[in-house]
């Protein structure tokens, strides 16, 4: 019998439990506030969940004392290595078809130019505001920090701000890099650890001899072989996935969550021989969707969410466990300091940030394709994520660093200073668009506010019709001299700006507040249902990957219809393909399906002269709302941003495709089709 009836469990594998779960929990509460209307990061919150609930300031959860340093190192590097090879294969596969040989060039550029360039100015900042290190140790850690992190770039590149604002090449391109670079950090790091090696247990050797083990360990065993290998398991798996799947033999759950098993795979095969399992899950990921069956049918299906789930879940572990681990007290002047100042930390972060990729960017954009403009290497070049593939680094770095005494100062600030430049991207990039889409919101707010509250500096009322020209009412009205014009005066007010954002944040429970207020896509439903129209209407578009395409029909269609009498107009059911945009009320009221079949013979009964003219104000309509969406998104990841000018549906179709509707009969009149 035990001694007790009622027994605890207060370990500390419960309280990462809880805290995980947790704030998975609450997270999701206001996920949608957070994500789609404060635009917030998700490794942000993380990561101050993990820095609240760790050992400096709350206590759940502290990994160092799970066990000894070197058991404490080994699960950083198990659970960073699942999260960013799991993470860089599924970006490999959100790549289009055969992007890395269509953006070849692009990627030479990034990753063999400005990555090279971005490894030595790091290691130059380090070596300059860390004090007791040589340049050779400053580049041992610069190579952790140089390449840009996969997990968050997903951040940038996803959700409601990336498909509204950030182009579709832009995204792809960002994507590509960093997953290809996380990678491609060995041959830094392990060039600067050969070269630091001639002063240590290999003293005496030649640089010759070094870079030689250097070439054949890591770019042809390392780098080459996990590429052959990993583009082996994409097209063997690429292929049986499309065996099994022809004739039956998987369901559909296994189906999408065949890109999970396949990271997992890849990372334990490739790690059995010693050789880049990250770069090979990258490889194995754009191999398996060369051709884009796989992208498309989960996208089509709108199953690809298994991977967002996935990468979810991986993320929030993995930045609060981040958050958990900074030393908060290395960065002071006593206990367990390792002599940096706060100040020198805090410089080095700022500047790494703004030097080691942005400058470089800038100037190689005109010889990268992918960057077609100066905003755009401006974003590309400012979004280079310092993350998760850090902390990896650093694990792999602390393996390979000798424990002899020759390297201590070397082993002493390797993971402070990654850390700490890892916590000041995260900061750094979380609040980057919050602050960018905050500042513009309350000038506008602010004005409209300012506007409602004006001041008359006339000794009696002003009259409106002496305050109206008559230029501007049409009429031969003059103004009578004896009343005052002048005009009033708004005046800006920030505190009333102010006072009314924080009542709408507090008064919740109104339906003018900010937590009720509806979006576009609410209030474009709500109208829908007011006007008692079952689907919304909009032009046909084309199953492809390009910008959507607005489709014209021939003479023969045309006259097809109207022998049918369907007053020219073909109505596409597309039910199953989720709208880009909802039509505006001036269609809506204009093109309604006809729902009895009385209503169809009162149609087909009007004259050929009330079809013609409601065809034109159909038309006429359409090309209005298709003129007011030219310069808004189309949906899928293909919408232009600020950043980059695309051309809009209609561009390359000739305008009397469109508007041949004054006689619907005549051979080559084209029709606009339209669906419901």
């Amino acid at each position: 019998m035990p001694d007790q009836v009622i027994s605890t469990d207060i370990s500390n594998v419960s309280k990462a439990y809880a805290v995980l779960g947790g704030f998975i929990v609450i997270y999701g509460l206001i996920s949608y506030v957070a994500k789609d209307r404060l635009y917030m990061s998700e490794p942000l919150i993380a990561v101050t969940v993990g820095i609240i609930t760790g050992p400096y300031v709350l206590g759940w959860v502290d990994p160092l004392s799970w066990g000894t340093t070197e058991e404490t190192n080994y699960v950083t590097y198990e659970l960073t290595r699942l999260v960013v090879g799991v993470q860089v294969l599924f970006t490999g596969i959100s790549l289009p078809k055969a992007y890395l040989r269509r953006e070849a060039l692009s990627l030479l550029v990034l990753l063999a130019g400005v990555m090279t360039v971005a490894w030595f100015i790091s290691a130059l900042l380090i070596w300059g505001l860390i004090p007791n290190l040589t340049y050779l140790e400053s580049l041992a850690i610069a190579a952790a920090i140089t390449p840009t992190d996969p997990v968050l770039a997903n951040s940038i590149t996803k959700g409601r701000f990336a498909e509204k604002h950030v182009p579709y090449n832009l995204r792809n391109i960002i994507v590509a890099e960093s997953g290809a670079n996380d990678g491609l950090g060995f041959p830094f790091l392990f060039l600067a650890l050969y070269l630091l090696a001639r002063t240590g247990e290999d003293r005496g050797t030649s640089v010759g001899t070094e870079v030689g083990r250097w070439i054949y360990g890591v770019v042809l065993y390392r780098i080459l072989l996990s590429c052959v290998v990993g583009a082996v398991i994409g097209v063997l798996a690429h292929k049986t996935l499309k065996w099994a799947e022809t004739r039956g033999y998987i369901d559909r759950d296994n189906f999408f969550a065949y890109g999970f098993g396949l990271a997992l795979f890849t990372l334990g095969t490739t790690g059995l021989y010693g050789s880049d399992d990250i770069l090979a899950c990258f490889v194995a990921g754009n191999a398996f969707t060369w051709k884009d069956w796989y992208r498309v049918r989960t996208q089509v299906e709108e199953e690809d969410t298994f991977q967002d789930i996935i990468d979810s879940l991986l993320n929030a572990a993995i930045f609060i466990y981040i958050g958990a681990i900074i030393p908060w007290n290395a960065y002071s002047t006593g206990g367990q300091s390792i002599d940096i100042s706060p100040w020198q930390i805090v410089v080095l972060g700022l500047t790494v940030l703004i030097l080691r990729r942005l400058p470089w960017v800038v100037a190689l954009a005109k010889v990268i394709p992918a960057i077609t403009n100066l905003s755009e290497a401006l974003f590309a070049g400012w979004f280079g994520p310092i993350g998760v593939g850090a902390v990896f680094y650093i694990q792999v770095a602390l393996r390979e660093i000798p424990d002899d005494g020759t390297r201590d100062r070397l082993r002493a600030v390797y993971a402070p200073v990654v850390l700490f430049c890892v916590f000041s991207s995260v900061l750094t990039h979380g609040i980057t668009i919050p602050i960018a889409k905050l500042y513009p919101n309350i000038v506008r707010r602010t004005t409209s506010f300012s506007q409602r509250r004006t001041i008359s500096f006339t000794s009696r009322p002003v009259s409106r019709a002496a305050s109206i020209s008559p230029q501007e009412t049409g009429n031969n009205v003059k103004a009578d001299p004896s009343v005052a014009t002048t005009a009033e005066k708004a005046i800006w007010n920030p505190f009333f700006a102010l006072a009314d954002g924080l009542k709408s944040v507090a008064l919740f429970w109104r339906k003018d507040s900010f937590w009720r207020k509806e979006n576009a896509h609410q209030r474009q439903q709500r109208l829908l249902k007011e006007s008692k129209i079952s689907r919304p209407i909009k032009a046909t578009k084309m199953a492809s990957m390009e910008p959507d395409q607005i489709e014209g029909e021939g003479s023969s269609d045309s006259n097809a219809e109207e022998g049918s009498g369907s007053a020219g107009i073909q109505v596409v059911d597309t039910a199953q393909s989720a709208p880009s945009k909802l039509p505006s009320s001036e269609i809506a009221e204009v093109v309604q399906k006809p729902e009895h079949a009385a209503d169809l013979k009162d149609k087909q009964g009007t004259s050929d002269q009330k079809r013609d003219t409601w065809l034109q104000s159909v038309e006429s309509a359409l090309q209005r709302e298709l003129q007011r969406e030219r310069e808004e998104a189309i949906r899928e990841g293909k919408e232009r941003g600020p950043l980059r000018t695309r051309p809009s549906a209609l561009e390359g179709i000739p305008m009397t495709q469109t508007r041949t509707m004054s006689q619907p009969g005549t051979p080559g009149a084209s029709r606009v089709r339209f669906q419901s």
